[in-house]
């Protein structure tokens, strides 16, 4: 009677010690509710890329969504983390199983002292439940959902980063192209400045130092061809692999012209800040303090006692040709209790391991928070101040064809030179290359918008 009563005064101070732990920092709880249920929120992309109002943009990125490698093996891990949703749920069902099984036997006569053998053979089919009384089976299949839903947001991560990587590379595509060729007649333009300038030396109407620093320029303009030829393959090359396909041949993708493309929205747009919690990696961090939650309230209940379901049916006997006989129907049914007296600390270790977890969830989803207000506002500051610029590079461009014309007009007349008009349209190809670079530099920011916001801006 004394050990039963020992025995009980453990069990309740196991019970009453449980409830004491709980999550604080700053004087912040984290929990569970089950009274309190909230709507959870959901992200959708959003297929901001139409209002660029190019089909060839629209097709790009719905083949990345389809082909990307990135986004299969998101896809790959959302049925991985199902998969494992079934596993734990599946523990809180009925196990089954048979267990056929024989026991050879040898006993001694004590009337004859004759020695006898035989088989003793068991068909039994074997049932055990763990009774979720407790709901220790049901906070483990909560938090393995939100771990799928976690998983699902790691996707919806992927699809924006790859829908943003591949309109940037495609507009600093179209960008290369309109650089080169300007690049191309710059240089064309210089080496015809330099021959006229070649004729004047040789006839000692100018110095050297004037053709020497014409045709250092032509070497600057031949350099910044080639790294921009270069940078054109490399992104001819990325944008293939983002569309799951070869880098062979990605030079031949069609693409529109640069003075095709549009701006979604102006400067100016209203944009509010409530859309970050629209992002898939804020609602992916909010899954995981709700998941730490239920982590640590499964951490507290496995103080409490397991209780276990066992029942057996099946056959026993010591002959093979009576086992299916109803004399040797057996048939047993009964319950079990187990509480873990001592672990030598696994259960406070494990308790005290998922209560850092929740906080480290709650300092990463802060953290969140402030990269996704960084990011909107970095954004959204580039993009007003290289709209700007693109502003200001059209009146220089503007400017500049004025003085190309002036220069043309001379030449034409005999009142100039050659090499006046060709010095004024270089200026202006030089200017138009400044401005397609804000101009696209302003593109590249709406993106960068875009993914920010979670592919909304309103």
């Amino acid at each position: 009677m004394k050990k039963i009563l020992i025995l009980l005064i453990l069990v309740s101070f196991v019970l009453l010690e449980v409830p004491s732990f709980a999550i604080q920092e700053n004087r912040l709880e984290l929990g569970v509710h089950k009274n309190k249920k909230e709507a959870e929120k959901s992200f959708t992309l959003s297929p901001y890329w139409e209002n660029y109002q190019d089909n060839l943009l629209d097709e790009y990125i719905q083949e990345a969504l389809e082909n990307n490698f990135d986004i299969k093996i998101a896809k790959s891990r959302v049925k991985q983390s199902e998969a494992m949703l079934g596993t734990v749920n599946a523990q809180r069902l009925p196990q089954l199983s048979i267990n056929p099984s024989i026991y050879p036997f040898k006993t001694i006569s004590r009337w004859t002292g004759r020695f006898g053998s035989g088989n003793h053979l068991y068909l039994p089919l074997l049932l055990n439940w763990e009774l979720d009384i407790f709901g220790k089976l049901t906070d483990n299949v909560k938090s393995a959902r939100y771990s799928v839903k976690m998983s699902k947001e790691d996707l919806n991560i992927a699809k924006l980063s790859v829908s943003a990587e591949v309109a940037a590379s495609y507009f600093n595509i179209i960008l290369n192209d309109a650089l080169i060729k300007n690049y191309e007649e710059i240089i064309a333009n210089t080496k015809e400045t330099i021959r006229l300038k070649r004729q004047l030396y040789d006839g000692g109407i100018i110095p050297y130092d004037n053709l020497y620093t014409t045709e250092y320029e032509l070497v600057g303009y031949q350099n910044e061809l080639n790294t921009i030829l270069k940078q054109r393959d490399i992104l001819l090359h990325q944008f293939a692999v983002l569309r799951g396909v070869s880098p062979e041949g990605g030079a031949e993708i069609l693409r529109a012209d640069i003075s095709r493309l549009n701006f979604p929205f102006n400067v100016d747009e209203p944009i509010s800040s409530d859309l970050i919690f629209q992002r898939p990696d804020v609602i992916q961090a909010e899954f995981g303090i709700k998941k730490a939650a239920l982590d640590v309230r499964a951490a507290k209940k496995a103080f409490l006692p397991s209780v276990n379901l066992n029942e057996m049916v099946g056959f026993e006997n010591i002959r093979a040709s009576r086992i299916f006989d109803w004399e040797s129907t057996v048939y047993q049914l009964g319950a079990g209790l187990l509480l873990d007296l001592y672990t030598g600390g696994y259960k406070m270790s494990y308790l005290k391991y998922n209560k850092e977890l929740a906080i480290e969830r709650l300092h990463q989803y802060n953290n969140v928070l402030l990269n996704a207000f960084c990011e909107v506002e970095n954004a959204l500051s580039s993009y007003k101040e290289d709209y700007n610029s693109y502003n200001e590079f059209n009146e220089a461009i503007e400017k500049s064809t004025h003085y190309y014309n002036v220069a043309n007009i001379r030449y034409t007349n005999g009142t100039g030179n050659r090499i006046d008009e060709l010095d004024a349209k270089r200026k202006l190809l030089i200017n138009e290359n400044s401005m397609y670079s804000a101009k696209v530099s302003s593109l590249v920011d709406t993106v960068n918008i875009y993914k920010s916001l979670g592919s909304a801006i309103r």
